[in-house]
This record gives structure tokens, sequence and C-alpha cells, in this order.
């Protein structure tokens, strides 16, 4: 076993394992739990676990041993990442895919058909990955090992905190809210030390910036803006930070931060990322640097968590909840405030989620300039995930969607977990966060028009009016404009004679007309283009490191090179 850090890991008695990461006790004040008292220990080594997914949250992946079978257990949250490969003899297990193929003696290879699927699925998570032999174990799952059989176990699933919705008010479930947030926050503060947080002067970066002042961390935020007046945040970033009392880095996304030849997420096992996102990082760096930065925070995840949702689907749960109520047309006129549609538009597209969800949440695939061939091999392999196969059993449209945006946030989260040394801290998306706001029915998340509703509530007087009722916001959408317009002919030359083109992964004939010169670009098709161009970037570095260790990447050391080896039972 290789770590950089001796005291991340926890080893448990008598040979019966270890875990890697960072654990906090689930009740009780967020200390981080460097040793397990005797009782723990034995519970989670009978348990095969579960007492560690039940009692304790964090970042970690914990390895258990019994006398005939090994089990690999990944946290619910997914802030560490694990990949594995099996060989006869063994089971190697990195949080960096780069790490597993120095002990097999394997070199890396594209696995064609997952490659194509990962670009058709826009991020979503399965155990297999585009590197052959590579797999990941996903949050809130076990990698059972027994003799020569390998199985995975689903030990945290969102539906059982959904089941146990109560019919608290919307002010009690805002308060579980606020100490829950405080509680994740606070834990995160105690191991990072000096922080940097990305600010955007929305709603969620502001309630982590609102935390960490809370709990007297020594930390100060920055702001990325672009020339576009749609991407420029500062103002509301000002206010925030004028606010709390706290240091504001303003930076600026930058063309000449632009790299096409790395790829923003070429230290995972399968692609999607933009280039943007490594202008994002550089920018982010920057600023860090300046106030030696021991680790980073975002508010990622928020949308997801708090469920930011303009759709039909919350009126669907409370009639199949409550069946019909008065109460119905309270959430009939908070979903047309919040959206700007009539009460009859309103109702017109709850009925239709009512009976549009007979099986579940249906994930939409990405198939934008793909080829035939690539469909149709998606279409005969459906999208399968344990989360969204419990879904049907509920018929809960706005739940089923809540979950389905927490399954497509775990990419970007193992996307963002380490920039030149510094670790990344992603805290709306821990544990006792996700389950809080799960058990929040989702027709209080859009009360008085406002999405998020809850979340508003809980941290109304912690934040600045101008951030709490903000209803629109930018984004770098202007940025990759400038990208497309930029390396417009060097991104068309790499797609249209690169390795997806050879491949026949992506259509030559839709790539050429998205080119064409009378042709005027969507911003859905340029983030798309913008996306199999990185693709295109993370094919030649795993390609590259063919060639030997030499061209490995190193640039995110830390936790995330560590590597386990397992002589299997």
């Amino acid at each position: 076993m290789a770590v950089n850090d001796p005291t991340a890991v926890i080893v448990l008695p008598g040979g019966a394992g270890f875990i890697v990461g960072t654990l906090f006790h689930r009740y009780g004040p967020s200390e981080p739990v460097f040793r397990l008292e005797a009782n723990d220990a034995e519970a989670i080594e009978r348990t095969q676990g579960q007492h560690l997914v039940d009692r304790f949250w964090g970042r970690y992946v914990a390895v258990i041993r019994t006398r005939r079978q090994l089990l690999v257990l990944r946290d619910p949250s997914g802030a560490l990442p694990c990949y594995y490969s099996v060989s006869r003899d063994d089971l190697v297990l990195a949080t960096d895919p780069s790490m597993l193929f120095a002990p097999t003696g394997r070199e890396p290879e594209l696995d064609r058909a997952q490659l194509a699927r990962a670009l058709a699925l826009g991020g979503f998570p399965e155990e297999r990955t585009a590197l052959e032999g590579v797999g990941q174990i996903l949050p809130g799952t076990a990698l059972r090992v027994l003799e020569t059989e390998i199985s995975t176990d689903t030990r945290w699933n969102p539906w059982e905190f959904v089941v146990e919705q109560l019919d608290s008010s919307a002010e009690e479930h805002a308060e579980k809210l606020r100490r829950s947030t405080q509680l994740c926050v606070s834990g995160w503060s105690k191991v990072a030390g000096r922080a940097l947080l990305g600010v955007s002067g929305g709603l969620d970066s502001s309630i982590v910036a609102a935390c960490l002042r809370s709990c007297g961390n020594d930390y100060a935020c920055v702001t990325l803006a672009t020339d576009d007046p749609l991407g420029d945040e500062r103002s509301h970033s000002r206010a925030l930070t004028s606010h709390l009392g706290c240091t504001l880095f303003e930076e600026s996304y930058a063309l000449e931060d632009v790299d096409l030849d790395s790829s923003s997420v070429r230290h995972l096992a399968k692609p999607f990322g933009r280039p943007d996102l490594r202008a994002y990082d550089r920018a982010i760096l920057r600023a860090a640097k300046q106030i030696d930065a021991q680790a980073i925070f975002t508010g990622n995840g928020g949308d997801n968590v708090f469920y930011m949702s303009h759709s039909a689907r919350p009126l669907a749960d409370r009639f199949l909840s409550k069946g019909w109520s008065l109460g119905l047309l309270k959430t009939i006129s908070d979903i047309s405030l919040m959206t700007g549609a009539n009460g009859a538009n309103v109702i017109f597209h709850g009925v239709r989620a009512c009976h549009g969800y007979p099986n579940g949440y249906v994930w939409k695939p990405e198939l934008e300039f793909l080829t035939d061939p690539v469909i149709e091999a998606l279409a005969s392999n459906p999208i399968s995930h344990p989360w969204l196969e419990q879904a049907g059993r509920y018929k809960l449209p706005a739940k089923s969607a809540h979950i389905a945006m927490l399954i497509r946030m775990y990419h970007s989260l193992d996307a963002y977990r380490e920039r030149d040394g510094i670790p990344i801290f992603h805290p709306l998306t821990s544990q006792p966060l996700l389950e809080t706001c799960l058990q929040i029915p989702a027709w209080l998340q859009c009360e008085q028009g406002f999405d998020r509703s809850v979340a508003r509530k809980a941290f109304r007087s912690a934040l600045p009016d101008v951030v709490v009722n903000r209803r629109t916001k930018g984004g770098p959408q202007g940025f990759s404009f400038q990208i497309f317009s930029n390396f417009r002919e060097e991104m068309k030359d790499r797609l249209m004679n690169g390795f997806l083109a050879e491949e026949r992964i992506v259509d030559r004939r839709a790539i050429e007309a998205a080119f064409g010169p009378s042709v005027k670009s969507r911003a859905g098709d340029i983030a798309r283009l913008l996306m199999l161009v990185d693709a295109e970037a993370w094919i030649r570095h795993w390609r590259g490191m063919r060639q030997g260790p030499g061209s490995m990447s190193r640039d995110i050391p830390g936790i995330g090179n560590d590597g386990i080896r397992e002589t299997l039972p």
C-alpha cells in the first residue's frame, strides 16, 4: 500500500482491513476521527462496512477482509474516487487510474465501446470505464470479492431517506438543513487549513462562505468574470464578501489559459471535460498562490443537493403523496410564480409528470455528433443504475429527478478533486447534507416561487438580500463562444481527423456541417464540440502513457496518487 499521508489511514485491528481518507462521526461534533474505538472497529468488521455508512461520514474508501472474502467500500459522497483492476491473484486499488498499471505490468488500452458510451451518456457513472480492465466503485457501493467471484452491493441508497419524508414545516426543514450544512462545512474546515473559496454570487457558494465565516475559518474568496456581461458576477460577489467581511480576488477567464492539448479530466478513466475548465483552474490557482492556500472550497453540487428545479414535478409529488388538498393550489401558484407559466400550463405538466414516470426517471443520452452505430449500440445496452431502478417503486417524479441530479454531479466531483497539490473540498455534497435534503418534500423547495426555497430560508439571515432573492444567474457561456471563435479551425481539424472520427464514433459529416461558414452556432452545440475536443486530448494523454511511465501525469499529487494492492482470498 502506498499513501502520501500516514494520518489518512485508519487500520482495523487483527488484520481486518483499513480505511483510507477522512472520517467524522455521524452524530456529535464535526471533529476528524484518527482512531476508531474498539466497539466501532468490531461493528465495522461484523457488518461488513455498513456500520461505517450508518455511523460515520467523510471521504473514504474502506478495505475489509474476512477469511473468505475481501470487501471494498466507497463512501456515499463519492468524494474519494476508487478505481480497480483485477488479475488472477491481485486486486489493485487507486484513486488515480494511472497508478493501476505499474503494479500489473500492463499498459493503458482504450475500451472503444465504453469510450463511445461515455460520450453518449454525459457523465453518467458506470462501473466500467473507458480504459480496458479498469473499473470504478460507485459512491455508496461495495465491491465484494469472494474467491473467484466479483460482485457489487449497494450500501447507501437515497430512496431510504426519501421514504422518511416528514410532515414538518418548511421552517423546521430549514433549521435542520442549516445545522447539517454548518456541520459539514465546519468538519472540512478543520482538516483544510487556510482556504480559498470560489464564489459566483449565487446561492450555493454563498452558503459555504457564510458557514466558513461562522466557524472562524481563515479564508478568502475568488470570483471569475468573462468579457460577456452575462458572465460577470463581480457585483454579487462583492456584495457577498462585503457583507461577510472577507477578501475577494477577482480573476478573468483568459484565452491564453486554454490548451486544447491538455484535457481538463485527463486524470479520470473516461472523458467528459471542456477546455474552458482548464482556464478556470489556472485562474483559481493564481488566486490560491497569492494567499498560500492549503485548500480550495467550492459550492459545487449545491444545485443538485438543494434540488434546483423549474418544472412541474413538485406538483405531481404533492398529489401522489398527499392526494387532493388545498395545498395543491399553493404549489400550483408557487410553480407559476417561479416559471412564469400560467396555472393551466402548470397543471397540464404536473398531470403529465404523474403519468410519465411508470418505471422511474429516464436518463436522456447526449447523441449530438455521434454516429448511428454508436447510437444503436447504446440502445441495445440500456442505461442502468441502482438508484434509478429503485425510483420505479415510489413513483415520485420530483424525487426521481432529484436523485438523478445527484447521480449527475458525481463526475464533476471526480474532475475537481485536487489541483497543483491543493485539495479541493465540495462540502455541499457531504453525506449528512445529502440525507437531510432528500427528506425535504419537493413542493417545499419551490415555495413563494423560489427554487431551492428551503436552503434560501435556512440562510436568509446570514446572507445579503441581493444574493438570497436572486432568481437568475449568469455563467461562462460567453467564454465558450470565445474559445470556439478563436480555435475554430484547429477544433475542426482535430475533430475531422482525430481518433473519434477514425474510429467512427463521431460523424464527420455532422462535424463538418457544424463548422460551416453560414451556420449560426448554438450554445448547446458549442459546448458539445468543446467536450469532444477535450475528449481527443484525453485520448492522446492515455495513448501517450503507453510510451512509458515518464509520460504519466503527475500534477495531481496527494491522496490522489495513492495505490493499494491486495492479494485476493
